[in-house]
């Protein structure tokens, strides 16, 4: 009878130590403005709205610390005419450098939590300006 508590213990046990690290492998998307830069430290704040929150008439802001890794990729999303799928105005990704990120861009981030830590392991930016020219050029039925 002790053997079959000392063996189930030992299990239990060892779940409870394997379980973070399958959380630490999960990949979750952030998305909001960067509201700010850090200089030198490879860090970033997302101001994120969601999931929506509003407290004392004002919606709630989740500020994101998140670290830039050696191989973390930049990419910018915009529509395209002539995108490869076929689709006037579909998304196609372009890539870019990490020095074309700025302050105030909206982007999408897949992280990888690392302890209390958030890497970036892609940045998406959303081409604002070419979204709003698009629209224009395409305006929608009603």
């Amino acid at each position: 009878m002790k053997t079959k508590a000392m063996v189930t213990f030992l299990a239990i046990g060892l779940l409870a130590l394997t379980a973070p690290t399958f959380a630490a492998d999960e990949i979750v998307k952030h998305s909001g403005k960067i509201v700010a830069i850090s200089d030198g430290a490879g860090t970033f704040v997302l101001g994120e709205v969601g999931p929506w929150q509003v407290r004392d008439g004002e919606t709630v802001v989740t500020r994101r610390t998140i670290t830039l890794t050696p191989a973390t990729q930049f990419v910018m999303v915009g529509r395209a005419d002539d995108a490869p799928s076929g689709f006037p105005g579909d998304f196609v990704d372009v890539a870019l450098g990490a020095d074309a990120i700025y302050l105030y861009d909206f982007v999408t981030v897949e992280c990888r939590h690392d302890g209390k830590h958030l890497l970036a392991l892609k940045i998406t930016v959303v081409d604002q300006t070419d979204a709003a020219r698009y629209d224009d050029a395409h305006p929608r039925s009603n």
